[in-house]
């Protein structure tokens, strides 16, 4: 299955329109660089957060996730920052024919039980006790704080200059056994290798 022949949610289908294939990563990327002055205000963050939980999703499915047999992609959210609720969008939401499942407030001992896990800018301080539960189990492991890679995430989301990015550690990605797309590789803002 190739990067281009997957449907793709993005930002848009949060607001109706859907948008598939590389296109749509494309329009998402363009739609993260298109914030200004508003990006300061409530409304504009709440965006923000949504344009995040959409690059989540997207990961989902152009990221080859342990479980293929399981039935569900089960997101895992730690601590309270669950990007205003935008996460829980994602509930119920099909990727690679799985559904998924989010779960709020996983401790570090279920980690291991999750597909993916998501840790917010404001529970930050739990990136390294985190990556040492882990350790190179298969659970990709995604980010918005400011330093999620040097602490060893696999995917970090990033709000810089009025646009949301992403960076992905190739390395953490390869210690874990989990494979992203060459696509989805070109289109990070930066690839540690």
């Amino acid at each position: 299955m190739t990067f281009q022949s997957l449907s793709f949610m993005t930002a848009q289908t949060l607001l109706g329109v859907q948008v598939h294939g590389l296109r749509a990563l494309t329009a998402l990327l363009a739609l993260g660089s298109v914030w200004t002055a508003q990006a300061q205000s409530t409304a504009a963050g709440q965006t923000v957060d949504r344009i995040k939980a959409a690059y989540v999703y997207n990961f989902a499915k152009f990221v080859e996730l342990p479980g293929s047999d399981d039935k569900s992609i089960r997101v895992c959210l730690l601590g309270k920052d669950d990007l205003n609720g935008s996460m829980h969008s994602l509930n119920h939401r099909m990727a690679q024919g799985r559904e998924i499942l989010v779960r709020k407030d996983v401790t570090l001992d279920q980690l291991k039980d999750c597909t993916m896990a998501f840790v917010g800018e404001g529970d930050a301080r739990m990136l390294p006790a985190v990556v040492r539960q882990l350790g190179s189990a298969p659970v990709l492991l995604v980010s918005d704080a400011r330093q999620a890679m040097d602490q060893g995430a696999h995917l970090s989301l990033i709000f810089n200059d009025d646009r949301v990015e992403f960076d992905v550690n190739l390395l953490n990605l390869q210690k874990s056994s989990i494979k992203a797309s060459s696509q989805m590789l070109k289109l990070a803002r930066v690839v540690i290798r």
